[in-house]
């Protein structure tokens, strides 16, 4: 009796081992994978999932610095096989295509480069190709998804996306500075910033940068203004409101922006500095 109910032990052991195999796309059966690098290293490894015609794939990116480097994520690709969309960071993102020029293939294949302007050229790489396992990218995306890097990458991430904006106006306020000879400083005062402004991909890091622009310009043109914002304007605090608009406090530039509303343009905010400083 006791080596019977030992057996059973064992047995129920095994079935629920058996049963923690997670099902759902990206982890049946997959075919022959391909291999597309750039002359830096870089690569991202394209694994067909099975069948061909649900246009399943995992992608393995290999890009350091990047936000999605490591990781294998599954893709949906569109009906012609061009474009190749996952979800990360809580959007609906496309990270891998080829360039298509007047709706023919070109065979120009770029990985997007998530905090970048830019996206990253590959090509097929032959000799990776022949070497790459279908199995071990699947086996490395299986971990993934168990201990929940996956799952946290999937997730919204208002924090990922606002750096690309803080981004955006350090550029500017690198420029701006240069510029006017000036020492200003500059940030987005993200809790004044809806998480929808982010989440709908409002250009909150380009509006912020709006006024540093005009600065810039009114540099360029004048050695009075140089020497006034030198003098005059020591920081910059960007935050939403209910319209477009600034005001000034001491020595800092209160910037105000409301997408959805109407903006102010080159000249309005050209004009606000030339009336207010």
């Amino acid at each position: 009796m006791r080596t019977l109910l030992a057996m059973s032990v064992v047995f129920i052991a095994l079935g629920c081992a058996r049963s923690t195999r997670p099902t759902g796309p990206g982890t049946g059966p997959v075919d022959k994978g391909t291999v597309y690098s750039a002359t830096g290293g870089e690569s991202v490894s394209v694994v067909p999932l099975l069948p061909l015609e649900e246009r399943k794939y995992l992608l393995y990116f290999q890009v350091p610095g990047d936000d999605h480097d490591g990781k294998v994520l599954v893709h949906t690709a569109t009906e012609d096989g061009t474009e190749f969309w996952a979800r990360w960071r809580g959007r609906n993102l496309r990270l891998f295509q080829e360039r298509k020029s007047f709706r023919k293939k070109t065979g120009d294949f770029m990985i997007s480069r998530l905090l970048a302007d830019d996206a990253l050229h590959v090509k097929v790489d032959a000799e990776r190709t022949a070497t790459l396992k279908s199995e071990d990218v699947q086996a490395l995306y299986l971990r993934q998804l168990a201990d929940g890097t996956l799952a946290r990458g999937e997730a919204y991430d208002k924090r990922f996306w606002s750096r690309d904006h803080d981004r955006q106006l350090a550029d500017a306020l690198k420029v701006m500075n240069t510029a006017c000879g000036s020492t200003v400083a500059a940030a987005i005062t993200w809790d004044s910033v809806p998480d929808k402004l982010v989440d709908d991909g409002e250009a909150v890091g380009s509006y912020c940068a709006s006024p540093l622009e005009a600065l810039k310009n009114l540099c360029d043109e004048s050695e009075e203004a140089r020497r006034t914002v030198q003098a005059k304007v020591k920081r910059l605090d960007c935050r939403a409101g209910e319209r477009f608009a600034g005001r000034l406090e001491a020595d800092t530039v209160v910037w105000s922006i409301a997408p959805g509303t109407r903006t102010m343009g080159r000249e309005e905010c050209m004009q606000f500095f030339m009336d207010n400083l």
